[in-house]
C-alpha cells in the first residue's frame, strides 16, 4: 500500500490500549488493540509498551512500515500538570509518529461522541469521568481521579463496594446477597472472611476488582445488594454529570449526554439511575448510551493537526 502521510489515534486506558490509523483524507487504514496503558497502574515501560504493541498491529494491518506523521495519545490518569509531563515524556521517547501529543482520555471521548457540538460524555469503565464542551468552546472535567482518589461509578469502585457488601452480609450488617456465593467462587475461598488474605497478603489488582461489576450487573435483577450498589454508582456518575453542566452553564439548555464505557453496555439499572440524577439538574438534556470507540477522537484531532499544517 503506498500511502504519503497519515495519522494516528490512540487510546489508553486501565484495560485496554486501541490504536486506529488513517490517511490525511479521514479514511481509516487499520487498527490495533493491546493491553492496558494507564501508567499509574503498570509503571510507564509496560504503558509504553502497550501503546507500541497496539499501533504496531495497527500498522500491520494497513500494510504500512513508516511512522506516522502526527500521533494523538489519549490516556487515563493524566490528571495533572506533572501527569502531562510523565506522559508526554514517554509517549515521545517510545517514537510512534513523527509528532506525538498526548491528551486526557475524556477530551478524546468528547470528540468521538459529541463531534465537536456542545454535550456532556460519562464514562463508566475501568475507571470513570464526566466532560463536556459547551457552545462557546470551553471544556470541563469532573471525576477521574483514579482508583483511589476518585473514580465514582467505575467498575472498580462497583467491584470494590460488591467485596464490602459481602463482608458486611457476613457479618450481619447488610441482607443476604448472592454476591457472596459469587466472589468465593471467583476468589477460589471456601468462606467469605478467606478473602481477606487475597486482599491483604496476595493484593487483588484494579482489574481483578473491578471485573467483579460484570457479576454485580449480571445481579442485579434478582439481587436487592446488587441493585444498591449500581444504584448509587449511577447517582454519582449522574452527579459528575450535573457538576459539569454547572460548569459549562448548561443546566437549563437542551444538549446530548453520551454514556460509554463497558458498564453502561450490560445492563440498565446504571443508564436508570444516571438518567434519574440528571433530570434533577438538567432536565432538557437527553441521556443515551453511546456504543464508540474513543481512539476515534483521538483520531479526529490529530486530522485536524495535519490539516492545519498542511
Amino acid at each position: 500500500m503506498t500511502v504519503r502521510s497519515y495519522v494516528a489515534g490512540i487510546d489508553g486506558g486501565a484495560s485496554k490500549t486501541v490504536a486506529v490509523i488513517a490517511d490525511c483524507n479521514g479514511t481509516i487504514l487499520g487498527e490495533g488493540r493491546a493491553g492496558p496503558s494507564n501508567y499509574h497502574n503498570i509503571g510507564v515501560h509496560a504503558a509504553t509498551l502497550a501503546i507500541n504493541e497496539a499501533l504496531k498491529r495497527a500498522r500491520a494491518k494497513a500494510g504500512l512500515s513508516a511512522k506516522p506523521d502526527i500521533g494523538v495519545v489519549a490516556l487515563a490518569g493524566i490528571d495533572s500538570k506533572q501527569d502531562m509531563i510523565t506522559a508526554s515524556r514517554f509517549v515521545k521517547n517510545a517514537g510512534i509518529a513523527k509528532r506525538s501529543i498526548v491528551i486526557h482520555d475524556s477530551v478524546a471521548a468528547i470528540h468521538a461522541t459529541t463531534k465537536g457540538k456542545p454535550g456532556i460524555v460519562v464514562n463508566s469503565g475501568t475507571g470513570s469521568f464526566a466532560a463536556g464542551m459547551n457552545g462557546e468552546g470551553t471544556y470541563a472535567r469532573a471525576g477521574g481521579w483514579g482508583y483511589i482518589a476518585g473514580d465514582e461509578g467505575s467498575a472498580y469502585e462497583i467491584g470494590l463496594n460488591a467485596i464490602k457488601m459481602a463482608f458486611r452480609s457476613f457479618d450481619g450488617r447488610e441482607d443476604d446477597t448472592e454476591l457472596t456465593e459469587i466472589l468465593k467462587k471467583r476468589f477460589l475461598v471456601k468462606e467469605i472472611d478467606g478473602l481477606v488474605s487475597k486482599i491483604y497478603h496476595d493484593g487483588l489488582t484494579v482489574e481483578q476488582i473491578a471485573a467483579v461489576a460484570h457479576e454485580v450487573i449480571r445481579l442485579a435483577r434478582r439481587d436487592k445488594v446488587s441493585r444498591r450498589i449500581l444504584n448509587e454508582a449511577g447517582t454519582q456518575l449522574g452527579e459528575l454529570v450535573c457538576t459539569v453542566a454547572v460548569r459549562l452553564n448548561m443546566t437549563k439548555l437542551r444538549f446530548p449526554v453520551a454514556a460509554v464505557g463497558g458498564n453502561f453496555r450490560s445492563g440498565d439499572c446504571l443508564m436508570r439511575a444516571l438518567k434519574s440524577k440528571v433530570r434533577t439538574c438538567c432536565p432538557r438534556a437527553s441521556v443515551t448510551y453511546v456504543h464508540v470507540e474513543p481512539a476515534l477522537g483521538s483520531l479526529t484531532i490529530a486530522l485536524d493537526e495535519f490539516r492545519k499544517r498542511h
